[in-house]
């Protein structure tokens, strides 16, 4: 039901800064951060982490202990930096902590569920809780359960329901409200396929009108899917971000180069391959098969020459797309496009 989802964020609209000591271009961001520094005890959790998060669906990602938790904690005011300044919406979280929380949802990846509720109890409850009158959230509580596919099972008692069951109840409170902003924490966690898939476009959904979602989730293949916008911290400092379709783009430049043939083929062609431009990369697939990443050979026509000269089949010749995956190790391998 897209009425449930069209008119989230009309309660409680993001509101941009009424005065200019916030951070050049904060209107283009849903988040910017300056220099936040964070610290618990002797343990710095966000060091100097600067970034500029835009509307959308985006990915904040990272080991365990990089810092995310407490950025998401950070900008809702629930800890204080020792340094530095993050605007949610235009809102400053040192001063405006409580305006920035009525517009937050949040699906946590623990169990938050009450076992002995029914879900129309359990999301109308927190619709009260969020400010809502009775009946304005009883009314919203149907909505929003239609929305993420929970039927006549509403009316069974929590414990009763599966997995995936209980993650759609969990997304159904965090939208109750209609915030402008979602946090969600492992969304898929222990859901089949079927059911990751139907959460994946409740995800596209929300995130088409008009609101912000931020995804933190370990699968990145299903962060690739759904998010528009990557951020990726390590030890509190930020690693690496950008828009997911230019992050997977690959380097400027670089050739990915399928290759089929014999061993002597292969050897031969890798040979005199190297004599005419850089070879990054060579994988074996099989024995019969390799794939090159190369760089430095911008005319086609002498690499298809010298396959065949070589006696080699070329399967695929195309410019480096990377996976998530990928972009995510080689982060932390130092690889990462912009150098950080």
């Amino acid at each position: 039901m897209s009425a449930a989802v069209d008119d989230v964020g009309q309660q409680t609209p993001v509101r941009e800064p009424a005065h200019e000591d916030g951070p050049p271009g904060i209107g283009s961001y849903l988040f910017s951060a300056r220099d936040l520094t964070v610290s618990f005890g002797p343990v710095i959790a966000l060091d100097g982490f600067s970034v500029d998060i835009p509307r959308g669906i985006v990915g904040l990602l990272g080991p365990n202990g990089a810092g995310k938790s407490t950025f998401i904690k950070a900008s809702l005011g629930l800890v204080t930096p020792k340094k530095g300044a993050i605007f949610v919406g235009g809102l400053d979280s040192r001063t405006q902590s409580l305006q920035i929380r009525d517009g937050v949802g949040y699906m946590p990846e623990h169990d938050c569920l009450v076992p002995s509720m029914n879900a129309v109890e359990l999301v109308s409850y927190f619709g009260l809780i969020s400010g809502m009158m009775t009946r304005d959230s009883m009314q919203r509580s149907h909505e929003v359960l239609d929305f993420v596919g929970v039927g006549e099972e509403r009316y069974r008692q929590i414990k009763s329901y599966s997995t995936g069951m209980k993650q759609k109840v969990k997304l159904a409170q965090a939208i109750v409200h209609d915030p402008p902003l979602l946090f969600l924490d492992e969304p898929t966690s222990g859901m089949d396929p079927q059911g990751r898939e139907e959460m994946l476009e409740l995800v596209r959904m929300i995130g088409s009108s008009d609101k912000t979602v931020l995804v933190s989730s370990h699968i990145l293949q299903e962060v690739e899917l759904v998010c528009d916008y990557i951020v990726i911290i390590s030890n509190g400092k930020l690693v690496q971000e950008g828009e997911t379709k230019t992050l997977v783009a690959g380097e400027e430049g670089v050739q990915s180069l399928t290759i089929r043939g014999d061993e002597g083929s292969l050897t031969r062609f890798v040979r005199m391959l190297g004599e005419a431009c850089e070879i990054m990369e060579a994988k074996e697939e099989g024995g019969k098969q390799m794939t090159l990443l190369i760089r430095g050979c911008r005319d086609g026509s002498r690499i298809f020459g010298l396959a065949r000269d070589s006696g080699v089949q070329i399967r695929r010749y195309q410019p480096e797309r990377l996976d998530l995956e990928e972009v995510f190790l080689r982060s932390f391998r130092g690889g990462g496009k912009d150098g950080n």
